[in-house]
């Protein structure tokens, strides 16, 4: 076994090398692994990011065994082929992140597969925060019913980047992972061949003009799998919650991945906590399909990382 951590970013190849190590492993555990951010920063320069590379044999070989990712803020994700679980990669991997993270690092378990909470207890990290996947089939929906003074229309790249940074950092400042997007993170998304400012949609407040609010939608159109829409990221501006706002916005997005789009499923991400969100998805018909679960150190503090690294 060999192990390798380098900074930001990671050349093509090796980029490539990792992408397709992600997919092999979703194919076969049907949860993907790794996040979009950690996907989209594998070959950019983000300063502070680190990644780890375990390979299978000597050093100088090609056979890329596992992954792991270190973000500037702290997150850390990792993932190990198939077929070489259960040898030492992952625990080796998650080491060498403590040694990077130390009591900041919060690593996610996507879907909390076999054997996360094994690992995560054997070097000391306790679970931290859930992360919850729903889905929900097409089926009628309620009408949106939109707050008094408020106008929807689809973002314009260019022009409402600097208002939508400004309104998603208000609306998430508990959640830096959403709410510290920067200029960078906007501009890696829209430039995804994914990206359709006709599913962007923003509520303007009309006596001001500013924004009140906004629901980004997402289509999954991968090869192999029928397509499927996402509700990306639905936010509302501080002085506009508790106006129902959320909930049209959220129905709008809904009604669009179906109707507009004509996609059979909608899915999304919900934190644990928000409890107030879990709830209104759960009434729209949004059932639980999976559970992401984050790991940290127990009471911040730090297992002796500098171990051996088994090999």
């Amino acid at each position: 076994m060999t192990l390798e951590a380098v900074p930001s970013p990671l050349p093509s190849a090796t980029a490539a090398a990792v992408t397709e190590l992600a997919r092999s492993a979703a194919q076969s555990d049907g949860v993907n692994p790794l996040s979009e951010q950690t996907l989209l920063h594998l070959d950019g320069e983000h300063r502070g990011d680190v990644h780890v590379l375990a390979y299978a044999g000597d050093p100088g070989a090609t056979d890329l065994a596992g992954y792991g990712a270190l973000g500037a803020d702290g997150s850390a994700e990792l993932v190990v082929s198939p077929q070489y679980r259960r040898q030492g990669f992952g625990t080796s991997l998650l080491r060498i992140l403590l040694d990077h993270g130390g009591s900041r690092l919060h690593v996610w378990a996507h879907g909390r597969l076999p054997g996360s909470d094994e690992l995560a207890a054997q070097l000391g990290l306790e679970v931290a925060r859930e992360l919850y996947f729903l889905r929900r089939p097409s089926a009628p929906l309620p009408a949106a019913v939109w707050p008094a003074g408020v106008s929807v229309r689809a973002f314009i790249p260019g022009e409402d980047d600097a208002a939508w940074l400004a309104v998603n950092a208000a609306a998430f400042a508990h959640h830096p992972e959403q709410g510290g997007w920067d200029q960078s993170d906007l501009t890696d998304r829209l430039h995804q061949p994914w990206f359709d400012p006709a599913g962007f949609f923003l509520a303007v407040d009309d006596a001001s003009g500013e924004l009140a609010g906004f629901h980004w939608t997402k289509v999954h159109d991968d090869e192999g799998e029928a397509p499927f829409g996402e509700v990306y990221v639905v936010g509302v501006a501080p002085s506009h919650q508790g106006t129902g706002l959320g909930k049209a916005l959220t129905l709008e997005g809904v009604r669009h991945l179906q109707e507009d789009r004509g996609l059979a499923s909608v899915v999304l991400y919900v934190d644990g906590t928000n409890t107030a969100a879990h709830s209104l998805y759960t009434k729209l018909g949004f059932e639980t399909a999976a559970l992401d679960v984050q790991f940290a150190p127990v009471n911040g503090l730090t297992p002796d990382s500098s171990a051996h690294i088994a090999s």
